[in-house]
């Protein structure tokens, strides 16, 4: 007794075994896991992403990268490449950046498949930053999308997944409350400032870089009072074009010191390596402007642009990320329960995405399958083709064409059903069948 090929048993849907489309791993730390004393030694400049692109891809890491490195985390998206685990990656981000490998020691999180896609759902939608859904991070995303898509390391997988994270971001956007009140870092920044400053109206702001963090905290700003801006920034053009906006001043870098007696509030972001506020700086300035009360100094950048020891200053105030995540919670109730029903959009998503990626499993058979009856569509077209040019019934040869074609197409797996089989196989295939063609429905 012959038995049905072990090809033609069918697995149950959603149950089948892991195919051979290769995995998506995330690997990273965050304001959850780390301090910014951690985490400013593993950021990356946008200077040094496409190197660290290539790093990956060269190294056989991967043969798609994706990097997200932002004041609140730095994550590695990976697809393809050599066997990989969590070691693999923490090892070259140690060597990448020159950071002793114990540095990272309990703070560093990982996961693949289906959970990493969760993960950057999660990320993408704010649902995963310091404050529940601030929409910033998407904005950063999308910059970490296009830096790897210029670098070449976004591959069609890649690029499949970032594209489907921007659409869940929109969904739960439109559908949820989750950005129905102008809550983000930048807001918190400004909050902070009017607890310690009391009313912001006639205070002067000076605001240190000129990227899309600074602009959201200008925005906040004049939106509480503050008529007066100064912005320092390295690119001329930029800053030139920020302090137009808000009817400012723009300055180099090299005039902080000239400028920060005449402030009340500071807030930095940039993308310095080395802080570019030091103690020295801020204690001539306090010098020249006793009468003017206290500074209050925000810095949102990673690695910090201000000195810590500035903090120690009489009458200055500094704060960092970290400080503004305990005004964070307040009023924070209903974007946590926006969040819930956020989680519930983002599981359905996610399940797509994953039938998505389970589908290139079947694309080689679907090829075959296409080729085969291409093969055999294409000898039947020759044959009739001689019976039209000898002037036969055309409606009799395209009758019988299609009756051959149909023949041909179904030989091979009528035979394969008609084989004595073993184990009930043969009631596996009749049920694919049912499945493929529909044929439950059509008797119905």
């Amino acid at each position: 007794m012959q038995s049905c090929p072990a090809s033609a048993t069918i697995q149950p849907p959603h149950r089948r075994s892991a195919g051979t489309v290769a995995a998506i791993f995330c690997l990273g730390l965050s304001h959850h896991t780390a301090p910014i004393a951690v985490r400013e030694k593993v950021a990356f400049s946008p200077e040094n992403l496409a190197a660290a692109h290539h790093d990956l891809l060269e190294q056989g890491l991967a043969t798609e990268a994706l990097i997200v490195s932002t004041c609140n985390r730095t994550e590695i998206y990976i697809h393809g490449g050599q066997d990989y685990h969590r070691q693999t990656l923490q090892d070259w981000l140690c060597h990448f950046h020159g950071v002793d490998p114990r540095l990272l020691d309990g703070h560093i999180y990982a996961s693949s498949d289906a959970e990493a896609v969760r993960h950057l759902f999660r990320v993408a939608c704010g649902l995963d930053s310091m404050i529940i859904g601030e929409p910033q991070i998407l904005g950063q995303v999308k910059d970490a999308y296009q830096a790897a898509a210029d670098s070449g390391a976004a591959g069609p997988v890649l690029n499949r997944l970032l594209h489907w994270a921007f659409r869940v971001a929109k969904r739960v956007r439109s559908e949820t409350a989750i950005g129905s009140a102008p809550v983000s870092v930048a807001y918190a920044a400004v909050s902070l400032a009017k607890q310690l400053l009391g009313s912001l109206e006639g205070k002067s702001v000076l605001l240190i870089g000129a990227g899309d963090t600074i602009e959201l905290v200008a925005t906040h700003l004049r939106e509480h009072g503050v008529g007066s801006f100064t912005v320092a920034n390295r690119s001329a053009e930029r800053g030139q074009q920020l302090a137009e906006k808000f009817t400012g001043k723009a300055h180099a870098l090299e005039a902080i010191s000239e400028l920060l007696h005449d402030a009340d509030v500071v807030v930095s972001c940039t993308a310095s390596l080395l802080p570019i506020v030091t103690l020295e700086t801020v204690s001539a300035a306090m010098m020249r402007r006793r009468a003017r009360g206290d500074l209050m100094l925000v810095d949102l950048a990673v690695p910090r642009d201000i000195a810590p020891e500035v903090g120690s200053v009489e009458q200055c105030f500094l704060y960092t990320l970290d400080d503004l995540n305990d005004i964070a919670q307040a009023g924070m109730r209903a974007r946590r329960e926006a969040a819930a029903v956020a989680e519930l959009i983002i599981t359905d998503e996610v399940g797509e995405f994953q039938q998505w990626r389970e589908s290139l499993d079947v694309v080689p058979a679907i090829r075959r399958l296409r080729d085969h009856v291409e093969d055999r569509r294409q000898e039947e077209v020759r044959r009739f083709m001689r019976y039209l040019d000898q002037g036969q019934d055309p409606h009799a040869v395209l009758d019988a064409f299609s009756k051959a074609l149909m023949n041909k197409v179904l030989h091979d797996p009528i035979a394969t059903l008609r084989q004595p089989c073993q184990d009930a196989t043969s009631e596996s295939l009749v049920a694919a069948l049912d499945i493929l063609f529909h044929l439950s429905d059509a008797e119905g």
